[in-house]
């Protein structure tokens, strides 16, 4: 099964002279935005460019994730059928806008018939949105992932995303995540030229419980490989006490060990 990445660098649609160079980075994978980075009139050169990149790729090794228009939209429509009838597609398309499980189940319905072996994200980024991701979550196996999508989350509450807290959001959505058996990816963070607060940013989402996060520049990267990988410390902990519990339970350092922990260290290692 294919593993969702812990870095994920937004990478415009229509700027296919950004593809190689965004594949050079050290992103775990790339999303090919065909929706908000792509101007409405630009829409149809940006899914050619993205088909053409898709059917030789290069050097470019990462995972490559597609970001299509809302299924409520021509260009959505187009963009779905485009990624469905690749005989190369890409190993993820994220639905953006999703607030319903039938939108996934519809999306994953057109991917079987095309024969696509994509997976599948949905991008959580309303109120309505965030009050349905349990059921997006579990609508369809064909799932891999939830994002938040703060930007958008904060005008839906009518706030300002550098200032807004969106605590509540980001805990349903991993807790839908954890709950659905798969995995969450946090919202870019906005303030590039903040890396100390990019830092802080991931510490908060990777301990909330998010697998990962979305990057809209290079420079954020390495501080999301860093903090979304297990230290040093903690492979070592993981590793003794997978040693001391062998059957899921036993006493390291005087404490006991149970399975819980151990779940935890296989996930680490």
């Amino acid at each position: 099964m294919t593993t969702v990445p812990r870095s994920l660098l937004f990478t415009p649609g229509s700027r296919p002279d950004r593809f190689a160079k965004a594949g050079a980075t050290a992103a775990e994978g790339l999303i090919l935005d065909l929706e908000d980075a792509v101007a409405p009139a630009d829409k149809d050169s940006a899914r050619r460019h993205v088909a053409e990149f898709l059917s030789d790729r290069g050097a470019v090794r990462q995972q490559v994730t597609v970001r299509i228009n809302p299924l409520s939209t021509v260009a959505g429509l187009l963009d779905l059928a485009m990624i469905a009838g690749l005989s190369s597609g890409p190993e993820f398309i994220l639905l953006p806008k999703a607030e319903s499980a039938e939108q996934v189940r519809l999306m994953s319905e057109v991917l079987a018939e095309g024969g696509s072996q994509a997976r599948a994200g949905a991008l959580v980024e309303s109120a309505r949105g965030i009050a349905q991701a349990a059921d997006l979550a579990r609508s369809h196996e064909r799932l891999a992932f939830l994002m938040f999508g703060a930007a958008d989350y904060a005008a839906d509450l009518g706030q300002d995303v550098s200032v807004f807290r969106p605590d509540y959001a980001r805990a349903v959505i991993v807790n839908a995540a954890a709950a659905g058996a798969i995995v969450a990816i946090d919202s870019p963070f906005f303030a590039i030229d903040r890396p100390d607060l990019l830092g802080e940013d991931c510490a908060a989402g990777r301990a909330l419980g998010f697998h990962g996060k979305a990057a809209i520049h290079p420079a954020q990267i390495a501080t999301i490989n860093t903090n979304y990988s297990p230290s040093d410390d903690e492979r070592v902990r993981a590793r003794r006490i997978l040693e001391a519990a062998p059957d899921g339970v036993g006493v390291l350092d005087g404490k006991m060990i149970d399975i819980a922990m151990v779940r935890w260290a296989e996930r680490v290692l």
